[in-house]
């Protein structure tokens, strides 16, 4: 009977073929559990994460308290109470071979039954590659203090050490003195050579060098390898000086109709001059911007402009009182190469102009920025018994003042790097003293006899010139020493006007950069404004927005007895709530407002009208000319 009952508990410990290992007691509990893995299979390679998995089958009275999954007799993870009974197993923990899986059941007694062995080949790669590339860049030798007539190099090498780089978008930036520059980027895929230029004044530049997106062959990716650390001084030349070709110059080809005018207050003393339709003037030039330079008057007609071949713009002339040697039209952010700038004359004028004359007196090249102050502004001072209001001859803005008392001054504050001294000469006319910052220059003999166009008095004259100056305060004083040359008849001086020469670009208020609400009235000429118009607007909340790139803006508006209260935005930020455009006299083509030391970047300067005035004006109306922009 026992040797019965012993061969019955060895046969329900074999089923299958898979032998089960009773733990002592199993003939207690008159059962037993069968265990077998069922994945992976025996003899399969596995690799990264998998999942390894059983069946129980119970025998007899007993019940399951649990799995125990293990590879070479070590656990993997913990005991799965609950089928189906899995467990997932990261090869990449085991040596790369053959290796053996078991599972253990536990039954709620206690006992175990260990599966048979499923031998398994781990074959995993190398460990993943999560390295970011990376990105150096090192500043050409021999540029630690260059000019700007070189470009600043920089060489910018992108690596990985696990994977091997595959590329990237490079991303640059870089500022100079505070103002945005030129980047240029050659090579690759891996090395770029970077080139900062376009400095235009003294300054440090900082080349910002990004690896935007720069991959591996893992697929690894890095968005923010930068590098801030390649800051160079340099020292920029000076700007181009103003080229003046006058109206004689061969660059100039004009067809028919056309004829000279002389005249002293004219550049090189004279111009061409046409009223017959269809007459071109074309110059030929190489540079980046170009300023027509002409007259201005009741008598003066409509040209048309033309860049390059293409149609630009339609140049009214018109104006209340003579204004020559000024800017009629100006091309700014060309290519730096050759162009031609045509002159037509339509035929056509103003509804309020006598004639249809068109002048060419000349074409600068880079034009200068330049605003024309009349002797009314209050930047210009009289000591003395001056005349002032003076009607008698073709005055800028129609007024000039006049003394021959010996000692009288008049004193010209202004702002800028160059200034000229516009007055008269003719055979009445005597000798002044022009001090500059206080300092003795020069005296001035402003007699003349008349000039080749028959011409006595040579109005709107320019007999002294400033240039090179600092852009800072200055002051320009013009004495009357009560003497004159032999041939004079008396000692007269006359101050008629001041231009001053300002730094950076000066974009008409007619601009596509700036933008008008409604209640602006475009194309008023009732002043002597930049290239001969202005917007103007009374209606409060009106405003009138310029969008710009650079370190410093001027508004160039005007003041005077009708003019209100504007309100200036920049970037969003009101940065002037009430400021008062008043002044007792006509002042046109004046600074109203500036922001220096602006961010290298974009900006946007918003002229709000407020309705509001000084209560000695009799008038609220504000005035945008044009804005000057400095890199």
């Amino acid at each position: 009977m026992k040797k019965r009952l012993a061969y019955a508990v060895a046969l329900l410990a074999f089923v299958g073929g898979a032998w089960l290992t009773p733990q002592p007691a199993a003939s207690a509990e008159l059962g037993s559990l069968l265990v077998e893995i069922t994945s992976p299979s025996s003899g399969s390679t596995v690799s990264g994460t998998i999942e390894v998995r059983a069946k129980v089958t119970i025998i007899g009275l007993i019940a399951v308290g649990g799995v125990q999954f293990q590879v070479d007799g070590a656990n993997i993870g913990g005991e799965d109470g609950s089928a189906p009974y899995s467990v997932s197993w990261n090869t990449t923990g085991a040596a790369n071979g053959s290796h053996k899986l078991t599972a253990v059941a536990r039954s709620t007694l206690g006992l175990r039954f260990t599966s048979n062995p499923v031998a398994v080949t781990v074959k995993n790669g190398p460990p993943p590659d999560t390295t970011r590339p990376t990105v150096t860049i090192n500043q050409a030798a021999g540029q630690a203090d260059p000019t700007s007539a070189a470009p600043i190099n920089f060489t910018t090498v992108f690596s990985d050490a696990v994977s091997g780089f595959t590329g990237a978008d490079v991303m640059i930036s870089g500022t100079a003195g505070g103002f945005s520059v030129t980047v240029t980027v050659t090579g690759g895929p891996s090395t770029y050579n970077v080139a900062v230029s376009g400095m235009t004044s003294d300054g440090t530049v900082i080349a910002t060098i990004a690896a935007d997106m720069a991959q591996d062959a893992a697929g690894n990716t890095n968005t923010a390898s930068t590098s801030t650390d390649n800051t160079v001084t340099f020292t920029a030349p000076p700007p181009a000086p103003v080229r003046r070709f006058e109206e004689t110059d061969p660059s100039i080809a004009y067809t028919a109709g056309w004829m000279p005018d002389a005249h002293g207050s004219l550049s090189g003393g004279a111009a061409a001059a046409s009223r017959s339709s269809g007459a071109q003037a074309t110059f030929t030039f190489t540079g980046s911007s170009v300023s027509w330079i002409g007259g201005r008057a009741s008598w003066t007609g409509i040209a048309r402009v033309f860049l390059d071949g293409s149609f630009v713009a339609e140049v009214d002339m018109y104006s209340r009182t003579v204004e020559v040697q000024v800017p009629l039209f100006t091309a700014v952010g060309l290519s730096n190469t050759s162009h031609t700038l045509t002159i037509e004359v339509t035929g056509r004028q103003n509804a309020a102009a006598t004639d249809t004359w068109v002048l060419v007196d000349a074409f600068d090249v880079p034009p200068a920025t330049i605003s024309r102050l009349q002797e009314t502004d209050p930047s210009v001072t009289f000591t003395g018994d001056w005349l002032q209001g003076d009607r008698g001859n073709e005055w800028s803005g129609g007024t000039a003042a006049a003394s021959l008392t010996p000692g009288h001054q008049a004193t010209f504050t202004f702002t800028g790097t160059g200034v000229r001294w516009l007055s008269a000469r003719g055979p009445q006319h005597g000798i002044a003293r022009v001090f500059l910052d206080g300092a003795f220059v020069t005296e001035v003999d402003t007699y003349s006899i008349p000039d080749a166009g028959g011409h006595t008095v040579q109005v709107q004259a320019g007999v002294f010139t400033a240039t090179g100056l600092a852009d800072a305060p200055h002051t320009l004083t013009i004495e009357v020493t009560g003497r004159r040359n032999p041939d004079s008849q008396f000692a007269v001086v006359v101050v008629d006007a001041f231009e001053v020469t300002l730094p950076g670009t000066r974009r008409q208020e007619t601009d596509p950069a700036i933008t008008y609400s409604p209640g602006w009235i475009q194309g008023n000429r009732d002043k002597p404004y930049s290239e001969g118009t202005a917007a103007v607007s009374t209606t409060s909340g009106a405003q009138a927005t310029f969008t710009f790139t650079g370190t410093s803006v001027r508004w160039i508006g005007a003041r005077g007895p009708q003019t209100g209260i504007a309100r200036v935005i920049l970037d969003g930020v009101v940065v002037a709530d009430s400021l008062d455009t008043y002044a007792p006299t006509e002042v046109p083509q004046t600074t109203v407002f500036t922001s220096p030391g602006l961010a290298a970047g974009s900006h946007t300067l918003t002229i709000e009208v407020t309705g509001l005035n000084n209560p000695a004006s009799a008038g609220a109306s504000i005035v945008v000319d044009a804005f000057d922009v400095t890199p």
